[in-house]
């Protein structure tokens, strides 16, 4: 009983680590785009950057980097259980990036950003998937 309650999480995970993959993904190009367009701004206005857009940019890109690692992770981990350890620490880490990402838009003056709000939800439930995997394997 206890391999089919792994084997039916593993799939889960897997199938999460796509989403979280993809999310990623996207979310790390949009972040690019707005450092990007933050400093294409800055050179237009002589020489001024539009810091709320800087940082935004910043902490999109790097809580979605961290997103795909754990997703890359996550794919890995639902092969091997043992790795549920690894997989939720990084999940902890992208709850926090998330966090100082939502802190800095916010001390910046801009608005939440929704793309990381959403990143913040599923490095949260990617913490619950790997707490219920190292369980499962106990």
């Amino acid at each position: 009983m206890e391999a089919e309650q792994t084997s039916t999480i593993s799939w889960y995970l897997r199938m999460f680590s796509y989403l979280l993959i993809i999310c990623g993904l996207v979310g790390f190009v949009v972040g690019a785009v707005v450092i990007y367009g933050a400093i294409a701004d800055g050179f237009s206005s002589a020489g001024s950057l539009p810091l709320g857009d800087l940082v935004l940019g910043v902490a999109a890109a790097a809580a979605n980097g961290i997103t795909v690692a754990t997703g890359l992770l996550g794919r890995l981990a639902a092969r091997s259980p043992q790795r549920a350890g690894a997989l939720r620490s990084l999940a902890l880490a992208g709850v926090v990036a998330s966090v100082l990402g939502l802190g800095l838009c916010y001390a910046a003056g801009g608005e939440l950003p929704t793309s990381l709000i959403f990143n913040l939800l599923l490095m949260a439930a990617c913490v619950v998937i790997a707490g219920n995997l190292a369980q499962s394997e106990q």
